[in-house]
């Protein structure tokens, strides 16, 4: 007898095909559900909306109030701090600075404002290794300016998300 009755049934390298991609398929199958499952499968959007029809509905009546006032922030960026300087006055109430990063929910950031002589300081630094979607809201919700920050800025314009005819 030669060599090759010898052989088992899994010495063929076509058998590990059979075998193995529909086993491959079930583990990566397991392994999707759990990331759709997990703590960043919620939207990205810290927004409250309203799901209507499969629909998601989110209020732009802040963004309105922001460019009917005519209201534009720019954000200088240091090592240590930043700076919020609106192009005219929104209030003496700080305004919230939000950081929302872009896929990962659970690193989003809200950076505490204090007064400064220019505008608005941030006591840290948000510079980081990835984007951020930066959004400037009154205390009271009534107007909201974003941006987005891209590794290495040092400087942002903040701006409504839509104009006013």
């Amino acid at each position: 007898m030669d060599g090759e009755g010898k052989r088992s049934r899994f010495g063929n390298p076509v058998a590990w095909l059979v075998l193995g991609i529909p086993a491959a398929t079930v583990v990566a199958g397991f392994w999707t559900l759990a990331v759709a499952m997990g703590d960043s499968a919620t939207d990205a959007n810290p927004d409250k909306v309203r799901r209507t029809a499969q629909v998601q509905v989110a209020s732009i009546e802040a963004d309105e109030t922001a460019a009917a006032r005519g209201l534009a922030a720019t954000l200088t960026l240091g090592p240590e701090s930043a700076l919020v300087v609106l192009g005219q006055s929104a209030g003496p109430v700080a305004p919230v600075l939000q950081l929302v990063h872009p896929i990962e929910s659970s690193l989003d950031r809200q950076v505490a404002l204090s007064p400064d002589p220019r505008g608005w300081r941030a006591g840290e630094s948000i510079a980081a290794p990835h984007g951020w979607h930066v959004r400037l809201l009154a205390a009271d919700g009534s107007w909201r300016l974003v941006g987005r920050y891209q590794p290495g800025d040092t400087e942002l314009r903040l701006e409504p998300a839509v104009t006013t005819p």
